[in-house]
């Protein structure tokens, strides 16, 4: 494989607004792109302690195992190791999974992976300009776009832009000293002004995905048996969108008990070295001295960052997750993370084997569309072909998920001068 080149904000337009690619190749492609993000900015910022998109990687790379579910889904044959289910029962146990989880799962979650790759990665590909003076945005309040669908301004919630202005400084801050400890402490509060902004921005989609099996049983199921009869569709993305706060009392304490056991059980952050179990305290990975990753930190500005989600007392900050849906537990575990991961350098690595890593990198150069990828599969049997087996529904019965299936983000983006943040606080 050669040299790649460093990614541009052309090749983060194009990967983010293509809009008919498989979901689960479509994250596999983002996570190669951040990948090669990571291995951008390491040439300006040394591989001595990780960066943002370092952990995006395998974020994301997890998020296409997850999308994908079709007949061999590892995510599907994982998740019911996970709850024991006996081999007989496989069948039924996938289509009931397939059944609660429904295509605005698969589209919602992809949705929201594309926009925060968008926002996130133009950040970086802008970082080295003469000062990091933009970052694309999807933008569906603006009043120089369309009038957006609902489901778009009801996937991604606000988050504060200042994080972003935030990490910008504190990369090129780090990439300016020589101090290895002042650069990964600069480092480190890079990371979680990013976190804090992206996890912000996904709050309404994790809670779409984790939520929607309750409000599917309790909302949903007999809403679609009525439709059915009556042939008169109804609003389901509003009752899967809709704020736990404004759920009746039965479908909010059902969400409650199953965000917690699937936090508590189920629930795993991915990493090149191991699964972390997050609702379990997080501990150090061999070859990491806590002690030392723990040290105090010096730098005013990012101790001030790291506060706003964890305290100083290593245990409350590294205990279990009660709720993944929480914002404030999930950040204070992620940021956590960060600290004890931060010289991990595997975190680096290609997460993917040579030959699917080249296919995927022809994907993100070309940007290709479904009847071109087919070629590439075609072109390289290493290469696992991805199946559809969703038929999305028809724009009669569902129209919000044919909508999803069919969007096109190219009129929602915006470049935003990071000068306006700075004015706007």
């Amino acid at each position: 494989m050669s040299e790649p080149t460093a990614v541009t904000a052309d090749d983060v337009l194009r990967i983010a607004a293509y809009k008919d690619r498989d979901a689960a190749l479509e994250a596999m492609v983002i996570a190669y792109s951040y990948h090669r993000v990571a291995t951008d900015l390491a040439v300006r910022l040394g591989r001595a302690a990780n960066n943002w998109y370092c952990y995006a990687t395998w974020t994301s790379k997890a998020i296409g195992e997850s999308l994908d579910l079709g007949p061999d889904s590892p995510f599907i044959a994982d998740f019911g190791r996970r709850l024991r289910v006996p081999h007989p029962f496989k069948r039924l146990f996938r289509a009931t999974l397939l059944t609660l989880l429904g295509p605005s799962y698969q589209l919602g979650l992809a949705l929201a992976n594309r926009a925060i790759f968008l926002e996130t990665a133009s950040l970086a590909v802008n970082l080295w300009n003469d000062a990091p003076d933009r970052y694309l945005k999807v933008s569906p309040e603006s009043e120089l776009t369309p009038e957006p669908p609902e489901f778009l301004t009801g996937l991604l919630s606000p988050a504060d832009p200042r994080y972003l202005k935030d990490a910008a400084q504190l990369m090129v801050e780090a990439a300016a000293t020589e101090d290895p400890v002042a650069r990964g402490e600069l480092m480190f509060g890079a990371n979680i002004a990013l976190s804090a902004y992206e996890q912000a921005r996904a709050q309404t989609a994790l809670e779409l995905v984790l939520y929607r099996p309750v409000r599917w049983m309790t909302r949903v199921s007999w809403r679609s048996l009525r439709s059915l009869v009556t042939r008169r569709p109804f609003p389901r993305f509003k009752l899967y969108a809709a704020s736990h706060a404004d759920q009746p009392w039965l479908t909010r304490k059902l969400e409650d008990l199953w965000s917690s056991l699937y936090t508590r059980h189920l629930f795993a952050v991915a990493t090149p070295l191991s699964d972390i179990k997050v609702g379990r305290p997080l501990t150090a990975p061999a070859g990491v001295d806590i002690d030392r990753a723990w040290a105090p930190i010096q730098n005013e500005k990012v101790r001030k960052l790291a506060e706003e989600f964890i305290t100083e007392d290593r245990e409350s900050a590294t205990a279990g997750v009660r709720d993944w849906v929480s914002y404030p537990d999930r950040m204070r575990f992620i940021v956590s993370y960060f600290r004890v991961y931060q010289n991990v350098e595997a975190l680096y690595g290609v997460p993917f084997a040579e030959q699917v890593a080249e296919g995927l990198a022809e994907e993100m150069a070309r940007g290709l569309v479904p009847e071109a990828v087919s070629v590439m599969f075609d072109s390289k049997p290493g290469l696992r072909r991805r199946r559809r087996f969703y038929a999305y529904p028809a724009e009669t019965t569902d129209p919000d998920a044919h909508e999803m299936a069919h969007f096109d983000f190219e009129p929602f983006l915006e470049a935003i001068p990071l000068d306006s943040v700075t004015e706007e606080a």
